[in-house]
């Protein structure tokens, strides 16, 4: 069976360009299914999954649709019934790519459809919105973003150009593959900029004890996409180093956006994760990320255009509280492991964030909250001394073993 591409677009309005990577891709050997997600008017092409099809997937009627002539409910209902029968395309095995297009409306349906897709699965979406913020559209999802330069409007030689060169891109994509291979076990570590030398220190340790790294950055939808692929059954562990999100979720800072379910997936799926505060020593701001006026007059640690801020007392206590009732919930081997000497670069001695007495304040909260069930334990070393990672390897390591079934 020739591997198919599920091409999005409202063909109402970008029915010639459709039709057009259509015919693209069609010559290179991709079976071509184009699904019509446009509500205004007669399609230019002619869909494969007409947009009755799609609304109705979602519990929707077009007719309706058409006559409440409500923007944002036609638009809800593309997304959710796009989604539901990508999925549906998709566990049938007939999905091996997706390809929309769109201004700011198509895309944000297509991304849409796409963030519903596990990781692997090629996506690409040509878009007249790329040069401007896009993390709404792209989420944590290996979304690829071409920009279209011209409006997706009218058709001439330069848009042809661009809509071959974007098929032809999602093609290789198609031919290489989506499937992540089961190799190594896969160790997930959470880094970020003031402590990333833990995880430097981590990777050759657990390439000794036959694992692979992932790190994610955590900067907000680094954690999260952490999340998701734990979700997705693809790693064996977790090295939490880089809880620091928490703090600029509280604050609004610049790695900002963890969502509900950050801490929880691992425990959740059973799977063995090491904790360590790291980064929650400080919140991060910048001109684009400013500081609250609850913050004025603390510690202030520069790092580039962005500044850390060093966390108090009080917000000790909320991390612990945030932190522990996560991990009360798990069902899995879960390990509290605390760096006495500093949690980031800019805590420990001689550095303006250092004040381990306020650290010390989230340990003895933490015990309170996750009494016995989970083990706690304080290290004498700083977050980025070699001891510390040595340490952590050694725990997550035998975590994993114990939970592994004997052979």
């Amino acid at each position: 069976m020739k591997k198919q591409l599920l091409i999005i677009a409202t063909l109402d309005t970008k029915g010639r360009e459709a039709a057009y990577v259509k015919d693209c891709v069609e010559g290179r050997g991709i079976h071509p299914v184009l699904m019509d997600v446009g509500t205004l008017g007669k399609p230019l092409a002619h869909p494969d999954i007409t947009c009755e099809e799609v609304v109705q997937a979602a519990g929707y009627q077009l007719n309706d649709l058409m006559k409440m002539k409500d923007r944002s409910v036609a638009i809800k209902a593309v997304q959710e019934g796009g989604a539901i029968l990508a999925k549906r395309l998709y566990e049938e095995g007939k999905l091996h790519g997706l390809f929309g297009m769109g201004g700011g409306t198509g895309t944000a349906i297509v991304t849409y459809v796409m963030r519903s897709l596990p990781f692997g699965l090629p996506k690409l979406v040509l878009s007249t919105v790329v040069s401007r913020d896009i993390r709404e559209y792209v989420g944590t999802k290996d979304i690829v973003m071409f920009h279209s330069v011209a409006d997706i409007l009218g058709f001439n030689e330069f848009m042809r150009l661009i809509l071959g060169q974007a098929a032809y891109a999602i093609q290789g994509m198609m031919e290489k593959g989506s499937v992540i291979q089961k190799g190594k076990p896969m160790v997930a570590v959470t880094a970020y900029g003031i402590n990333s030398l833990c995880a430097l220190h981590a990777e050759p340790l657990l390439q000794e004890r036959g694992y692979e790294m992932i790190a994610f950055h955590a900067n907000g939808c680094g954690g999260m996409a952490m999340e998701e692929l734990l979700a997705q059954g693809l790693i064996e562990g977790v090295l939490d180093f880089t809880t620091h999100e928490i703090a600029d979720e509280m604050f609004g800072g610049y790695c900002r956006g963890i969502g509900p379910n950050r801490l929880e997936t691992a425990g959740q799926m059973g799977i063995p994760q090491v904790v360590v505060p790291g980064g929650l020593d400080n919140a991060v701001f910048s001109p684009f990320y400013p500081m609250p006026d609850r913050l004025r007059g603390r510690k202030i640690h520069p790092h580039d255009i962005r500044f850390c801020v060093r966390m108090g007392p009080e917000e000790m206590i909320e991390f612990a509280k945030i932190i522990g009732e996560k991990l009360k919930k798990s069902n899995g081997p879960t390990y509290v492991l605390i760096p006495k000497k500093g949690w980031s670069e800019a805590d420990k001695p001689g550095m303006e964030l250092f004040d381990p007495e306020t650290n010390q304040i989230f340990v003895g909260e933490l015990r309170k909250i996750i009494g016995f069930k989970t083990p706690i334990e304080e290290v004498d070393a700083h977050i980025s001394d070699p001891a510390f990672a040595q340490r952590a390897v050694e725990l997550l390591d035998h975590l994993i073993h114990t939970k592994r079934p004997k052979s």
